[in-house]
């Protein structure tokens, strides 16, 4: 093991794996009573997949991922459980380990109070629905059974067919995500629940409206929000050289420019409102937000928004979301989570993935949160940046003036930064609910954006 592996932090996860329609579960036998079996996964990584590798490779089993099990009890401290269902029930199970009917098992029956109680708030869970009353899709433990058929079934009619091999990479009652070997190109099944039901409705749309920039679409779901498309081709941009971020930033370009006519259909389809007109309703709500937080915090650098200066702030936002509120500057579409893994390249078009975080408003914040991205991956080349927002521009010089293109790229910095912290900012206050750490988090944003303006940068030119 490498020292880089070693340092790799681990969390403990207890496995409720079942069988015949969860009617049975694999236990652990003990002297003291029944235990459900337990692995460690890598924390902060994909827990599905890590749980589907780790079953696999440590108790020989082949399954796939329900959902996490979530209740409270003292025993659960630094461990959490996770529902799993065999995939071939017939299997050999390791030693020490048993098949026992759900309905057999009493309180008693187990050495840790905690492992009966996951098995009770699964059962219970079983039914759930969600906010219109509609059953969720993957909670039902047979769910794979009816996913596969489809996703067989929409392939023949394409002359295809799956090959055997998938891996799961998310798992939840209303989520999914699977990476299918196919006889042809893999396929990628994706499901979303809330709060992201948005992102079927978009990329539904836009794969009708410029279907070159985001992988082939196969089939669609709509009781599931799920969608079957063809596997991007062409290398990760979080593996390419300068030319395929030239690339990238000239085809997001590209593509914003071919969605133009289409914006008003994008913003019905579930695309954020990032217009400047509606981002300036947000300025003096996040500022006392921040003002508030930066009063109570004990940071020093938190004291930097005191006195005033979170006033201050909220007059340079306002500012520069008034100077891009101009019937000169083009809405259109725009993507917030642009990091490389989500864009591929190729020959031609790049291709973008994952569109949650879907915008209608100015083009110009796309490129800055991509631009972000690059600097922290080429931040010895500086330079390279000019040559990135060259490549972006060019496309743009054919609609707009070179002095209106400088105005609105200088202005953007700002205003793309707020776009995002607020966006981040309404979603908790939705919730109702603030951890210290996303408070925290939130602060750093605002100081971020302070010290822009202090700098001159992404204010009126």
């Amino acid at each position: 093991m490498s020292a880089r592996d070693d340092q790799q932090p681990f969390e403990s996860c207890r496995l409720l794996i079942f069988r015949s329609a969860a009617e049975e579960i694999l236990l652990r036998t003990e002297q003291s009573g029944f235990a459900l079996p337990g692995i460690a996964i890598p924390a902060n990584e994909r827990v599905a997949l890590n749980v589907n590798r780790t079953v696999r490779r440590e108790l020989g089993l082949a399954v796939i991922s329900l959902y996490e099990v979530s209740f409270t009890s003292p025993e659960q401290e630094g461990s959490f459980y996770h529902a799993a269902v065999s995939l071939r029930p017939g299997d050999e199970i390791p030693l020490g380990t048993c098949w026992a009917h759900v309905d057999s098992l009493k309180p008693d029956s187990f050495s840790r109070s905690a492992d009966f109680l996951a098995i009770e708030r699964f059962q219970s869970g079983l039914s759930a629905r969600d906010e219109a009353g509609r059953p969720e899709p993957f909670r039902n433990p047979n769910w794979f059974l009816h996913v596969t058929a489809w996703v067989s079934k929409s392939l023949r009619e394409r002359g295809l067919r799956l090959s055997g091999p998938f891996e799961q990479f998310n798992a939840s009652p209303t989520f999914s995500l699977i990476r299918f070997e196919t006889g042809g190109r893999p396929v990628w099944f994706k499901a979303v629940g809330e709060p992201n039901i948005r992102e079927f409705r978009l990329t539904l749309a836009l794969s009708r409206i410029c279907p070159e920039y985001l992988p082939k679409m196969l089939a669609e779901h709509a009781e599931w929000n799920a969608w079957l498309a063809e596997e991007a081709a062409g290398v990760s941009l979080s593996a390419a050289e300068f030319r395929h971020w030239e690339s990238a930033a000239s085809s997001l370009a590209r593509l914003q420019i071919v969605a133009l006519p289409h914006a008003h259909k994008l913003s019905a389809a579930g695309a954020r409102d990032f217009r400047p007109a509606q981002l300036l309703s947000r300025v003096v709500p996040f500022c006392e937000f921040i003002a508030e937080s930066a009063r109570r915090s004990e940071s020093v650098e938190a004291r930097e928004l005191g006195n005033g200066n979170c006033l201050e702030l909220g007059a340079a936002i306002e500012d520069a979301l008034s100077q891009l509120d101009r019937p000169e500057l083009p809405s259109t579409l725009g993507h917030m989570d642009l990091n490389p893994e989500n864009i591929f390249c190729s020959t031609g078009a790049s291709i973008f993935l994952d569109w949650a975080e879907g915008f209608t408003g100015c083009p110009f914040f796309a490129f800055e949160y991509l631009l972000q991205h690059f600097r922290r991956r080429f931040e010895a080349h500086p330079a390279f940046a000019m040559q990135l927002r060259d490549r972006y521009l060019r496309p743009w010089q054919l609609l707009l003036a070179k002095r209106d293109l400088e105005s609105f790229l200088t202005l953007s910095p700002l205003a793309a930064l707020f776009a995002y912290a607020s966006t981040l900012f309404t979603s908790l206050m939705r919730e109702d609910s603030v951890t210290v750490r996303q408070e925290t988090y939130l602060l750093g944003l605002a100081r971020k954006m302070y010290r822009m303006t202090a700098q001159g940068k992404g204010v009126r030119p």
